[in-house]
C-alpha cells in the first residue's frame, strides 16, 4: 500500500503497557498506518478497539529481532516503524517521521526515549543513570531532547525507515538478544557507505524505564555481550565497553598485591574518589536534587559492576546458556 506505514510493536503478552501503547497511538496525527503486535503467546488482556487496523501475530518465545523481522515480512507497506511495547509515541511523531524521509533527511530517522510523566522514583534514577556518559557512552543525547542531528545509529526502540531497505539489508541479527540495532547499522555501512541517519528530538517517544533489578540485569547482557560491543565501535567509542572491566580488574589487581592492607584501601579509595567525582561532575548538570544525585551515583557504579561481572561471565563460556534467561528476567516488571 503506497505510503503506508507498519507500525511493529514485539511484546510477550497484551498487558496494560502494550494497551496503553495501542491507545496512544490511536491519537497520532497521521492516518495511513496498522500495527502489528508479535506475541509471544495468546494470554493477557483483548485488544482494543480503535480507529486503525491490529494485526496479532503469535510467534513464541523468540527475541525482539525475530519478531520485528516477521512482522516486516508479513504485511504490505511502503513504511516500517519501531516502538516497544513499554513505550508510546508522541502525537506527531509518525507524522515528522515520513515527512523527514520524504525529504531525505536519512534513510532511517528517529529520535530520544524520554521518561514516562508518571514514572516512579526508582525508575527515574535508573533513567538519570542511563543519560550518564559512564553509562551509555557518546550516545546518550538518545536519552533526551538533543539538537538535530546525523548520528551512527539510533536504538530501535524509536526507528522507521523504509520497509525495502529494512529488508534489502537482511533485517535485525536473529541471533541476537542485545546490541542487535548496532550490528543492523554497521552491517548496511560496510554495503551503503554514505549511509544517513537522522536524530530529531521531536521524533521523542516516552520510554518506560525498567526498575533497578532490570535496569541491572540488562548491563549484566551487555557486559556478555561486550566483544561484540567493541567490535561495533570503532577509535575512542570502542574503549567505553571496556572501562567498567578495567576498573573491576584493577580493583582486583589492588586486592592481591602484596602490599599493606592499609596501603591498599588507600588505593582503592584514592580510585573511587578519582571515578566518582568525574561521575559527580558529570550527572550535576541535569541532577538537582542531592538525594536523587546520591541515589544516581550509586547506581551507576553498580550498573558498571554489573556489566563487568557480565564480561567475566563471557569469559567463563557462560554466555550462551545464560544469555536468553537474563535477557528474559530484565525485562519482566
Amino acid at each position: 500500500m503506497e505510503g503506508s506505514v507498519n507500525i511493529i510493536i514485539p511484546a510477550v503478552k497484551i498487558d496494560e503497557e502494550v494497551l496503553k501503547c495501542l491507545v496512544e497511538i490511536n491519537k497520532i496525527k497521521y492516518h495511513n498506518f496498522f500495527v502489528t503486535v508479535v506475541l509471544d503467546h495468546t494470554q493477557g488482556k483483548k485488544l482494543p478497539r480503535l480507529r486503525y487496523k491490529i494485526n496479532k501475530l503469535i510467534s513464541g518465545k523468540i527475541n525482539m529481532s525475530k519478531k520485528r523481522n516477521i512482522a516486516a515480512k508479513k504485511f504490505k507497506s511502503k513504511y516500517i516503524a519501531f516502538i516497544d511495547s513499554d513505550a508510546y509515541p508522541n502525537k506527531n511523531w509518525l507524522k515528522l517521521a515520513i515527512k523527514y524521509l520524504k525529504q531525505k533527511k536519512g534513510n532511517i530517522v528517529g529520535g530520544p526515549g524520554i521518561p514516562f510523566p508518571n514514572q516512579n522514583y526508582l525508575e527515574k534514577i535508573c533513567y538519570f543513570s542511563k543519560r550518564s556518559y559512564f553509562v551509555t557512552g557518546y550516545l546518550n543525547f538518545r536519552k533526551y531532547k538533543a539538537s538535530k542531528r546525523l548520528c551512527d545509529w539510533l536504538e530501535s526502540c524509536n526507528l522507521v525507515m523504509e520497509k525495502f531497505f529494512f529488508l534489502k539489508y537482511g533485517g535485525m541479527d536473529v541471533n541476537r538478544y542485545t546490541g542487535e540495532d548496532k550490528e543492523f547499522f554497521e552491517r548496511v555501512k560496510k554495503k551503503k557507505s554514505e549511509l544517513k541517519v537522522y536524530y530529531s528530538p521531536d521524533l521523542f517517544i516516552y520510554h518506560r524505564e525498567r526498575g533497578l533489578r532490570g535496569f541491572f540485569l540488562q548491563r549484566l547482557c551487555f557486559g556478555m555481550d561486550f566483544i561484540n560491543l567493541i567490535k561495533l565501535n570503532s577509535g575512542i567509542n570502542g574503549l567505553q565497553p571496556i572501562l567498567p572491566i578495567f576498573a573491576f580488574l584493577s580493583f582486583i589487581i589492588i586486592l592481591i598485591l602484596k602490599i599493606e592492607l592499609v596501603d591498599k584501601f588507600a588505593v582503592l579509595f584514592t580510585v573511587m574518589i578519582v571515578i566518582n567525582t568525574a561521575i559527580f561532575l558529570e550527572i550535576r548538570k541535569y541532577i538537582k536534587n542531592i538525594k536523587t544525585l546520591f541515589f544516581t551515583l550509586i547506581t551507576i557504579n553498580l550498573a558498571n559492576l554489573s556489566f563487568a561481572l557480565g564480561s567475566i561471565l563471557a569469559f567463563l563460556g557462560l554466555k550462551r546458556s545464560l544469555i536468553s534467561r537474563t535477557y528474559l528476567f530484565s525485562r519482566k516488571r
